[in-house]
């Protein structure tokens, strides 16, 4: 029966976050509390036998010790450790591979915009993980922070899942700034070791994708009609309408997207590549706890310090290497709570240098704006209900197994673009009719309290910039490891950044002011959002400066902190340092043309060979 907990083989854990209480879903909703108890019952969704578990003891010694469990992280475990055994741990809330929690990472995002232009201070979501392999013992350290819920797979765990690799110049860039040897070609076959797409030969062309990697790749198989609504405006506007982003002879255009997803769930890199105790039973796990700084003996890395579940304050050791994989943020604060960074940074906070290097300094992020709409002839009704969840159970199919009309998005052409080189530096988002979380779970629900908020439903669309001018930082904020550190983004602080804006805002204009959005849906922009910017006309210059800024739309993107070319060589060896690697976002000298997470998982699956 649907109501009754599964017979799973191994024991149904109820540990992790929870769906019914969150930012999002109220603990007060009843119905969520009941869709939470039964997703926990189910063993494709709880996969119980897939957890492993965390060591009491470690060794003093290992040969690897890996920080971080985002999409690097566990992808460097995975490969490391491959055809070896070993043991893994990873606290699991089977409602987090719902796509339909999508919702939640949009959310969180508006709370974290502490300082929207000028300074942004980011909470670490990181995790802990150990490996002792027969021949290779490796240590893999995700870091946690106690006082966030989300406890495996970092930003893969709450993005939208669209798998994107960029664009052939995205690489050639990367070369100029000093990565030789990541060109577009010499990354393809690392591209393909991670791509396991499902489409091959029915969506997209087998001459550049690959079934045979590890991670799932696949259109949901949900699509609000809403959102074949919107591409029937973008055909009236003229603009191109894909099949495959990642075509490399059909650069721009609007597409459905593939995701990083299988039978209806999330699929992050931890649970693609890392497998239990029973399969690798040499992999050992040490969760909730924080790496704070690398250990040194002159310029050779060692080992790490870290603080354990009880504030403990340990040491492990590495014969061979240390490998940061935390992000974009929190190797670089690693690296220079560890005296690896610029000088003036490390004297004001009295570090012993280690190595001079620019650490924080190439802070690089996808920038843009959020417009929000009505949809006026449309109620705000909420799309979860009982059948919803029903047909979710039985089929792994329907709203709960998408992400609404947010699996849509463009890459396109501003107007300061070089065409020749076919690097579109736009890209465009749309979020709306998601299975959000609902009160009572009847059909037809309003959403909110009153008639009023019957009249229209909440869509939004982002413009984003792919490769904007502007290059922030990141610094210290104190010599106390559990303190995040400081990011200051500089957004808009090259004009063309602000030119490339209008055009995107431009872009959505015509989308939806096109005949289908503006009077078969009767979509006007939301007075709600538009209010702060009332003194100029709407769609102006002036407007959408002033939109632009009131409503900027950081993507969380963050990348580039610890370069190649700056920080760390071609093989992600920190410069005048040997045994410390950085494997990550961090990585990256500049932006790859999309959704980063492909990018990502290149550097990962390549530096994972280059030890």
């Amino acid at each position: 029966m649907i109501l009754s907990p599964e017979e799973c083989g191994c024991p149904l854990s109820d540990g992790g976050t929870s769906i019914s209480n969150s930012p999002v879903c109220s603990g007060l909703a009843l119905f969520m509390i009941l869709i939470e108890g039964y997703l926990k019952g189910r063993c494709d969704i709880a996969t119980p036998c897939q957890i492993v578990e965390s060591v009491d003891k470690m060794e003093q010694e290992y040969d690897f010790i890996v920080v971080g469990a985002g999409a690097a992280g566990a992808i460097v475990a995975g490969r490391l450790s491959e055809n070896k055994k070993f043991k893994w741990y990873r606290e699991r809330n089977p409602g987090r591979e719902i796509p339909s929690r999508f919702i939640l990472k949009r959310l969180m995002d508006n709370l974290n915009k502490l300082g929207r232009f000028h300074r942004r201070v980011p909470q670490p979501q990181h995790q802990m993980i150990n490996v002792n392999n027969d021949e290779l013992d490796i240590l893999i350290y995700f870091e946690a922070n106690p006082k966030n819920s989300v406890r495996e797979g970092g930003s893969n765990l709450l993005n939208g899942m669209m798998y994107h690799r960029g664009h052939a110049p995205d690489y050639e860039d990367w070369v100029k700034a000093g990565a030789v040897g990541w060109s577009w070609e010499e990354n393809k076959k690392y591209f393909y070791m991670t791509e396991g797409n499902k489409q091959v030969g029915t969506l997209v062309n087998a001459s550049y994708h690959s079934s045979n990697g590890t991670l799932p790749i696949q259109q949901f198989n949900e699509q609000p009609h809403f959102l074949y609504e919107i591409l029937n405006a973008i055909n009236e506007t003229g603009l191109p309408v894909l099949s495959d982003m990642n075509d490399p002879y059909t650069p721009d255009g609007f597409v459905i997207a593939q995701t990083m997803s299988d039978d209806g769930q999330r699929v992050t890199t931890a649970r693609a590549y890392l497998k239990p105790q029973s399969e690798r039973p040499n992999l050992n796990v040490k969760t909730n706890a924080h790496v704070t700084r690398v250990l040194l003996d002159g310029k050779n890395a060692y080992g790490v310090e870290y603080i354990n579940e009880n504030g403990e304050t340990k040491t492990i050791t590495a014969s061979k290497e240390v490998i940061l994989s935390a992000g974009a943020l929190n190797s670089p604060h690693i690296l220079l709570l560890s005296g690896i960074g610029p000088k003036e940074t490390l004297d004001k906070f009295k570090i012993p240098l280690i190595a001079d290097l620019p650490v924080g300094k190439n802070l690089r992020n996808h920038v843009g704006l959020t417009l929000y709409f009505l949809v006026t002839k449309m109620n705000n009704t909420q799309i979860l209900d009982w059948s919803v969840f029903t047909e979710y159970m039985l089929e792994r199919n329907g709203p709960m197994s998408s992400t609404g009309i947010t699996q849509l998005t463009g890459i396109l052409y501003s107007s300061l673009a070089d065409r020749s080189r076919d690097q579109p530096d736009l890209q465009f988002f749309f979020n709306g009719f998601y299975a959000e979380c609902s009160k009572t779970g009847q059909i037809d629900e309003v959403i909110g309290d009153g008639d009023c908020y019957l009249n229209g439903r909440n869509i939004s669309a982002n413009g984003v910039l792919l490769l904007p001018r502007s290059i922030g930082y990141l610094t210290l904020k104190s010599t106390n490891p559990l303190d995040p550190p400081l990011f200051f983004p500089n957004f808009f602080d090259e004009p063309e950044d602000m030119v490339m804006a209008k055009d995107a805002a431009r872009y959505l204009q015509k989308i939806f002011e096109s005949d289908t959005m503006k009077n078969k849906y009767g979509v006007i922009l939301d007075p709600e959002y538009t209010q702060g910017c009332d003194s100029s006309k709407e769609w102006s210059d002036a407007w959408i400066e002033c939109m632009t800024r009131l409503h900027t739309d950081a993507q969380n993107h963050q990348l580039g902190t610890a370069a190649m070319g700056m920080v760390i060589d071609p093989e992600l060896k920190v410069y005048g340092v040997s045994g410390l690697r950085v494997i990550d976002a961090s990585s990256m000298p500049t932006q790859p043309s999309g959704n980063p997470q492909g990018a990502i998982m290149l550097v990962a699956e390549k530096g994972a060979v280059l030890k």
